[in-house]
């Protein structure tokens, strides 16, 4: 008998209920497991290595990654489940920050739950019996915060029997062997939901709800007067735009409302701090302006008179005086109210003599250091609630407590004793440069006292300030709703709110990464909506514009008149997504493109023509190997002449018109960089050329900046940022390109309240509007559409929930729109707008492969390279090397180095990974081209590839590298600055001797254009050659460093003397990434761990690559032992180093053979993710190929290549 049980993230697993019978000696078997990512390990962490919970490790245990569930058919002898259960604690968690929540269900009942639990915090003991109990869960949930780094450890797990022996759950089911992951047996396609407009009274319901959703379900009277203030700011603001509504009958009706607010007169007294008892070292009330406040931060009126609000982007400097406090025991006090998750309260650091304490996801954590280490105690009383609560930190000499509202909330011993520190201490951040967890929500009498308060001083603090407390926090919903009212009637007769309707998409989400959740083996429920809502209301009218059968939609867009909709769809028949185009009115629905690759994310041009992504390059993100990359293509308005205008090998997105018709978009590119970070916005024109850096090329903040579309009026662009693995939390930003191109010029963050999704808020944060505030828990900002300067449509995620639309502004003030079934996603106003200009064609388009239409070649210029460079470089310079870093369309679809070293470490995030030191490609030496004596050059380079450069020497040797790319389009000529500059910024005309002549055409390696190196194939030979006598066999130098090629000890496919040439002998992989020390080849480590922002930027010339590598300088001198390399291996060596040291080459690639779908290494993977129900492999529209990978010219038309079938039967042979 079975029954389907539904879990968290959408899945249903299959729950077996027959009694054991193999295996009877054993007290319990192993049912089934299900696991989002990876497969249960034993008595080891998710990646393989010892658990680690806070500060103890373990032998044995069970390491999953949320969400999990492991069922466990009990035999009659368990009488109880004990273990200690935390986040795992190692490199990759610790710098993602995941979160877990552990359950434990006996026979379907929950008899334990743990508080949200992170990487550092101290294992949690679970105790639960089993007597007679069937069934035992063991579950692994995610938090709100997402799945990224949700590594969690069940250490100790062992069942206690009947005659007291213990049986640890990895023993025995290590005798038993594990079951496949049963993550993706069941496909349960959700259903399509009645599309049915609400009843008045169901609307107004809803935004009630909502309303006390914002106050944490607590209409105090402290916040309603906030509200009532906040809305006067509002109305304030509207007064001074152009078209200004009249407010005057709203501001009346404010004034009546404020009227009932007033307390009786006995309460109008401004209630006095408490008095404190004596040991008092700093007092901050807050009452007059500090003069230690740094950044961003505003009074208001608090408990005691006013009180300091801070939105992540201020704390306060205090005398150096008080880092002598902690040497001593001491108490840090404070009154704080806020809803923030993870942050700072105060502290000095996190060194020996420091102090801090912060609120960490709910309840108080805190620390103190010592010469022994770290004391770290976790509260359990919950303080993020949005009420003020009195929080302590007490430390005596012996222990370290907490205590909220006056009770003792935890203690736990003192490490070591006090010691002294030159810390400062800093309150709203643990120190003045740390800027990641400032803190968020309002403080008042804040006090250090220099020496330890007795649990009695504690309860008199909180007892004097608890009338104060009861009065601000009594209740009064009638009158916070009315205010409510009132303020969205204000906030909807903004004269940019000039539209009565808006599109929208209402579907669900369940894998955030950037690329993975739209498109296959993602993105196959059944049960999306593209919607039209008829009044700005939870109650307009609802239809539903498209889908003749259930399928899923992404991002819409409206033509300029403001009557179609295109957008993109999968119909429940097909596994890709295609363009779609209807009336508002719901009429004319056609299919504009075909196929079986994806196209999305569509954009009206004014030529007539349609922009949008798709994946018909067939090209791979290097290091996101399940699906092919969606890339920037233009076509006509009926499909054909179909155009890759993007020459990206890595998935780009959510492209927008800017008013001088250019198109912004984010691309993620890692050209000889780290892959994790880049994600930027970009510019190009309608046709493809000019491709532009437009913000953030070399920022490590914000980790992705996505969605992105221009501020009507203005030449500021607002855009949602979003990590790299989720899209589903995020906040809102504004770039403007006058003050900078980089962080952290040019940006400000909207939405305080909510850090930069996964590489959290950058040391220089700066608010577009330091009156902020926050409204609710909400976790997560998706999609904006700015109206104006100040307001803006986008999807809000309230904790817990799905995105909600809402017309929100950018002092916090929010409305809810509409609440759909699933996520409501790219608001869109119904309107006409005006057309951007229309940018004419300048390309040479060839027409079709097979007619054999002519590419004409491109045309790169500079009329100085040396332009900011030292003076060194100019010396030395002579040519410039191109370099086409090809496109990679093979993959195995799976992260491996491939089938002989299915499981070794490193796989660098790829399938096959080419390199060591990054995660690359195949590259190819075009050639080089002379540098002009005045510093000029133009070359012709071939279209739709993406190229970048180097300046080298005589002996070919890199002085300066690009780390980003480039291309033209057929027949394109563009110019660029030096290459410290970005590439894509348009020179200033100059008279250049490289301009009086015909381009340069680069002169090729003597390997010829299309040849790619391969260490094994090209390298290892010269050090056979000419290295041997010495570093091989017998020879001395092999104590040294041998080079003798062998397998290596810790890096499976990769063998020596590769790893020890590029990484050195000091080294680690970590996360599946390289952490060395470097080798003699002196290559650039891209992926090298830890990552740090400054690696983003451009490299100082001359310090690195081969001009100052060992390995070269012994090659070409002479002097190491009057060993000289021939000239074509030394030409080798220094392009070798100079593209970073590639293993594979394309002749080794094409040797491996194809995946084939039956190999239980791919029919049972785990990987890629994939809605439930669906064969990555077998089912796959664009199966991974690799010594049949496609071969694509992105220079020609695509309209012959509608599926990858159609790509290999055209493939040169």
């Amino acid at each position: 008998m079975k029954r389907l049980l539904f879990v968290s993230a959408l899945l249903w697993v299959t729950v077996g209920c027959r009694g054991a019978q193999a295996g009877a000696a054993a007290p319990c078997r192993l049912v089934a497991y299900s696991q989002d990512h990876g497969t249960l390990q034993l008595d080891r962490s998710f990646i393989g290595q010892p658990l680690r919970i806070g500060s103890r490790r373990y032998a044995k245990g069970l390491g999953t990654h949320a969400n999990s569930r492991i069922e466990i058919a009990l035999g009659p002898a368990c009488r109880e489940l004990r273990a200690h259960v935390g986040a795992d604690l190692n490199e990759p968690t610790r710098k993602a920050g995941g979160s877990v929540v552990f359950i434990v269900k006996v026979d379907g009942r929950e008899c334990f739950r743990s508080q949200v639990l992170e990487p550092g915090m101290e294992p949690v003991a679970v105790a639960v019996k089993l007597d007679g109990a069937k069934k035992l869960e063991l579950i692994a949930d995610t938090s709100i915060n997402g799945y990224i780094g949700d590594h969690a450890d069940w250490a100790d797990a062992r069942l206690v029997l009947a005659d007291g022996r213990e049986a640890f759950l990895g023993d025995v089911f290590r005798r038993q062997g594990l079951p496949a992951n049963r993550r993706a047996s069941h496909h349960t396609s959700l259903a399509e939901p009645p599309t049915r407009t609400l009843a008045p009274a169901e609307a107004r319901q809803m935004l009630e709800r909502d309303w006390l959703f914002q106050v944490d379900h607590a209409p105090a009277l402290g916040r309603i007067r906030q509200e009532i203030e906040w809305t006067r700011q509002m109305a304030a603001r509207q007064s001074k735009l152009a078209g200004a509504p009249d407010l005057a009958a709203e501001l009346r009706e404010l004034d009546a409302l404020e009227q009932r607010l007033r307390p009786a007169s006995e309460e109008e007294v401004d209630a006095a701090a408490p008095s404190l008892p004596a040991g008092v070292a700093a007092r901050w009330r807050f009452d007059e302006p500090l003069d230690g406040l740094r950044g961003q931060g505003k009074p208001e009126p608090g408990l005691f008179g006013k009180c300091l609000t801070l939105s992540g982007a201020g704390w306060v400097e205090t005398e150096p005086a008080l880092a002598a406090v902690p040497q001593k025991p001491y108490a840090l006090c404070a009154w704080i109210r806020t809803t923030a998750s993870v942050m700072d309260v105060a502290g000095s650091g996190a060194e020996a003599g420091s102090l801090l304490l912060v609120v960490n996801k709910g309840p108080l954590r805190g620390h103190h250091w010592t010469a022994a280490g770290a004391t770290i105690v976790d509260g359990k009383a919950v303080v993020n609630d949005g009420r003020w609560h009195h929080v302590a930190q007490v430390v005596d000499g012996r222990s370290l407590a907490l205590y909220v509202d006056g009770k003792l909330d935890v203690a736990a011993p003192l490490k070591g004793t006090l010691c002294p520190s030159a810390s400062r201490f800093v309150v709203g951040s643990r120190t003045a440069a740390e800027s990641r967890f400032r803190y968020r929500g309002s403080l008042d009498d804040v006090c250090l006292f220099a020496r330890a308060l007795q649990p009695k001083e504690l309860q008199a603090i909180y007892r004097q300030g608890s009338k104060v407390l009861a009065r601000a926090n009594r209740h009064d919903p009638a009158l916070y709703l009315a205010v409510r009212r009132l303020k969205r009637r204000i906030l909807l007769k903004h004269p940019a709110v000039d539209f009565s309707q808006v599109v929208f998409v209402d579907v669900p989400h369940s894998y955030p990464h950037e690329s993975m959740h739209r498109v296959f083996p993602h993105a196959q429920e059944n049960c999306g909506r593209l919607l039209l809502l008829d009044g700005l209301h939870p109650g307009g009218t609802l239809r539903k514009l498209a889908g003749p059968e259930p399928g899923m939609f992404w991002r819409p867009e409206l033509s300029f008149d403001g009557r179609t909709v295109l957008f993109c769809y999968r119909p429940r028949a097909d596994k890709t997504f295609h363009l779609y185009e209807v009336g508002v009115d719901g009429s004319g629905l056609r299919q504009v493109t075909h196929g079986s690759y994806d196209d999305l994310d569509p954009v009206y041009l004014p030529s007539g023509h349609i922009a949008f992504m798709t994946n018909r390059g067939n090209s791979y993100a290097r290091c996101a190997v399940g699906h092919p990359s969606t890339v920037l293509a233009r076509c006509d308005r009926n499909g054909k002449n179909l155009y890759i205008i993007s020459a990206s090998n890595e998935p780009e997105y959510t492209p927008a018109l800017l008013p001088d018709g250019r198109i912004l978009y984010t691309r993620w590119e890692y050209t000889d960089k780290e892959l994790m970070r880049i994600q930027s916005l970009w510019t190009v024109n309608p046709d493809g050329t000019n491709v532009s850096a437009f913000w953030g090329n070399q920022s490590y903040w914000p980790d992705m900046l996505l969605e992105a579309r221009p501020i009507p009026g203005s030449q500021r662009v607002m855009f949602a940022g979003h990590g790299h693995h989720d899209v589903f939390h995020g906040c809102i930003g504004i770039l403007d390109r006058n003050l900078g191109f980089n962080y952290p010029d040019g940006l400000t963050k909207v939405t305080a309240d909510v850090r930069w999704p996964e590489v959290g808020d950058g040391p220089a944060e700066r608010l577009e509007n330091p009156r902020y505030h926050a409204a609710g828990r909400f976790t997560g900002y998706k999609a904006p559409y700015p109206l104006s300067d100040d307001l803006f449509l986008v999807s809000v995620r309230p904790k817990g929930g799905w995105y909600c639309l809402y017309l929100m502004d950018i002092d916090g003030n929010r409305e809810l729109i509409y609440q759909g079934a699933f996520s409501a996603l790219y608001g869109l106003p119904v309107r006409p707008r005006l057309a951007p200009r229309s940018v004419p064609d300048v390309v040479a388009w060839p027409g079709s492969e097979r007619g054999g239409g002519k590419v004409q070649p491109g045309v790169l210029f500079s009329p100085n390279v040396f332009q900011g460079m030292p003076a060194a470089v100019r010396e030395k310079a002579r040519h410039v090397r191109v370099i086409n870093l090809d496109y990679t369309t093979f993959t195995y679809g799976l992260k491996t180095q491939g089938y002989s070293h299915w499981r070794a470490t490193p796989h660098m995030h790829a399938g096959p990974p080419v390199s060591i030191t990054c995660n690359d490609g195949i590259k190819r030496i075009l050639g080089t081209v002379p540098i002009e004596a005045d510093g000029s050059v133009a070359i012709a380079v071939p279209p739709g590839k993406p190229l970048h450069f180097q300046l080298v020497d005589q002996h070919f040797r890199a002085l300066q590298t690009m780390r980003s790319f480039t291309n033209v389009m057929p027949g394109e000529q563009r110019g660029c600055l030096g290459c410290h500059e970005m590439h894509s910024t348009a020179p200033p005309p100059a008279t250049a001797l490289a301009l009086e002549k015909p381009p340069a055409k680069p002169t090729p390696p003597p390997w010829g254009p299309r040849y790619s190196l391969g260490y094994e194939r090209d390298i290892q030979p010269i050090f056979d050659k000419h290295c041997g006598k010495c570093h091989q066999g017998d020879g001395k130098g092999r104590k040294t460093l041998d080079l003798t090629l062998r397998p290596s000890r810790d890096a499976g496919m990769f063998p020596e003397p590769y790893v020890t040439l590029t990484l050195g002998r000091k080294r680690s992989f970590p996360g599946q990434f390289p952490a060395g020390e470097g080798g003699v080849a002196g290559t650039i480590i891209a992926e090298n761990r830890p990552w740090r922002p400054k690696d983003y930027a451009t490299l100082p010339p001359m310090t690195t690559l081969s001009y100052t590598s060992k390995l070269i300088a012994h090659a070409m001198s002479g002097t190491h032992h009057r060993v000289k390399v021939d000239p074509l291996s030394l030409r080798k060596l220094v392009v070798w180093v100079d593209i970073l040291c590639p293993y594979l080459g394309e002749a080794e690639i094409r040797a491996i053979p194809d995946p084939d779908p039956a190999d239980p290494r791919f029919a049972n993977s785990s990987y890629p993710p994939r809605t439930p129900g669906v064969r990555p492999f077998a089912d796959s529209p664009y199966p991974p190929r690799m010594k049949n990978a496609p071969v694509v010219n992105r220079a020609y038309c695509q309209d012959d290549f509608p599926t990858q079938a159609h790509r290999l039967r055209s493939r040169p042979r």
